[in-house]
Parts: C-alpha cells; structure tokens; sequence
C-alpha cells in the first residue's frame, strides 16, 4: 500500500493496518518521535494546521489539512496572490502559517498522499519555475532536490491567461491543459535563476504594469523570519523559535482519510529548471518515486 511508505518510523503497524480499518480512539498510541533538521524548527508553528509524516524518501514532511486549505489545495495558488515586487514576484499567502511552507522548502505531490511540504531552510520569494508566451503565464512549485538522481526534474504546472496572473482568487482562472501548452512551446520565454528563487514574467507581460512593492533581502544569518507586506514594501519579522525539542506523532487521533488532497483539473506535468544552489529542501535519500 503506497501510503504505508509514509509512515515510516513514526508509525507502527497498527496505525498502517488502521488506514484499512477505520481504526478508533482507542488504539494503541503511535510512538512518540522528534523530527530532526530543518523540520525541527518548523514543527511546533505548523502542527496545528496539518498533519506530519516521516516519509522514507524525504525525512519528516508537512501536509496542510484539507479541512483548512480544501481538498483541491494547490501550492502557490490556494490562499493567496501573487505580488509584482522590485525583486521579481512574491507569494503573498493569506493564511497566518503562510510564511513558512509558500517561502522556505520545496513541495512534492504524491497520489496516494496528497501535497507534501519539505522543509529547507533558504527564504526566497516563492520556490517556482516560471515560463510564459503568447499571453499565458505558467508557474510549478520547484520539487525537492533528490540527491543521485540524473531525470530532469519535474512538478506540476499551472497556466493562466497573463492578465489573471494578479488575481487574488486563482482557482476559477487556471487555463485547460491545450491552451497551457503554449508555455512550453520552444520560443516560451524562461527566466534565469535568482538567489532565492527566479524573478518571473516581467510587469508588462501581465497587461497591467504596477509599481513593484519593495522586497529587502531577508537575514543572512540562518534565523527565520515572517514574510508580510506593509504598504509598498514587505517586512521580514523574525520568528521566535521554541527552544523545547518537538516530540511528534505521525496522527494527533484517528489516521486521516488519505489522499489528503487530489490533483486539480488542467495541470500538466513537466519538466522544471531548478536553482543551481542548495537551501530549498533537504533529501535524505536518492530515491525518486
């Protein structure tokens, strides 16, 4: 059973026999485990709002609860906008959590899973790859960084007309995949890597050219920050650490009804042009699934 993968040390195989089962309150307890890493550091601000897995090929992820985010959660598009700045575009999310899963890590998708969120520890912008031609603009969340593996690597592509690329509800506006096709044609423009992500389609591509919100570099200096816009420009907060190590469980209660979250209509899955440095997600591994 794919989803057995997922549970992994976290897990034993009473909670894996109970994603048949409809296991109940009272089975036995899963073990308690502290996620080590990048994950460490963001589990406590993200437990709350979705489920964490220590997956065999990523180490511990994070997947957003579909009661909060819907079972159609796409990342880089649910809860949020995109925001022309002088560094480019920036996902600005309209959830309180946003600022760590939508500007540290990388996303993966899985079928049997849903989307899962591998930590890193690099703020950029958003970690997509852009591409756009003949009126369209399309964007892919950047897929975790597998250490030996020679594929391209790709994820899953959304497509919209340029001129909804600032909308603040995305959903309705998502192109069929024979118009999306456009993007990938060889004469589609393509952005070089930016430290911290890509700078994206240029204002006027998107038919409404608007000053750019001012975007300072975040701090160096490895601490996290929370990401928000204040008027013109967007403000790094850091954000306070708890200083208590995370002990997790892979389910709080019941194992939740997996997928979490299926894939959207009108995605195409192609290749992406990833960033030539480390910082977006971490691997633990060489497997590619």
């Amino acid at each position: 059973m794919r989803v057995a993968r997922h549970l992994a040390a976290a897990a034993t195989l009473v909670v894996v026999a109970g994603l048949d089962c409809h296991q109940t309150d009272t089975a036995a307890p899963v073990p308690r485990v502290a996620p080590t890493g990048p994950s460490a550091r963001f589990y406590g601000a993200l437990a709350p709002y979705g489920t964490w897995l220590d997956d065999a090929a990523y180490g511990w992820v994070w997947l957003p609860s579909p009661a909060i985010v819907g079972a159609d959660f796409f990342p880089y598009m649910t809860g949020g906008r995109w925001l022309y700045t002088d560094a480019g575009w920036m996902f600005d999310s309209s959830y309180s959590w946003g600022w760590a899963p939508f500007h540290y890590g990388r996303w993966a998708f899985d079928a049997g899973v849903g989307w899962m969120w591998v930590p890193g520890d690099a703020w950029g912008p958003a970690w997509v790859d852009w591409r756009w031609n003949a009126g369209y603009v399309g964007w892919a969340p950047l897929p975790p960084r597998m250490v030996g593996v020679r594929e391209e690597p790709r994820s899953h592509w959304l497509v919209v007309a340029a001129g909804d690329l600032t909308r603040p509800q995305l959903a309705g506006h998502i192109q069929p995949n024979e118009l999306g096709q456009v993007v990938f044609a060889d004469n589609a423009a393509h952005p070089a890597a930016h430290p911290g992500g890509r700078s994206g389609p240029p204002a006027d591509v998107v038919g409404r050219p608007q000053p750019p919100v001012h975007l300072p570099p975040p701090p160096q200096s490895g601490e996290l920050v929370r990401s928000h816009v204040a008027g013109d420009t967007v403000e790094h907060t850091p954000f306070v650490e708890s200083k208590q190590a995370p002990a997790a469980t892979a389910f709080p209660h019941n194992p939740p009804e997996f997928p979490l979250h299926t894939m959207r209509p009108h995605t195409t899955h192609a290749p992406v042009f990833d960033v030539p440095h480390g910082g977006g997600g971490h691997s633990r591994g060489g497997r590619r699934r």
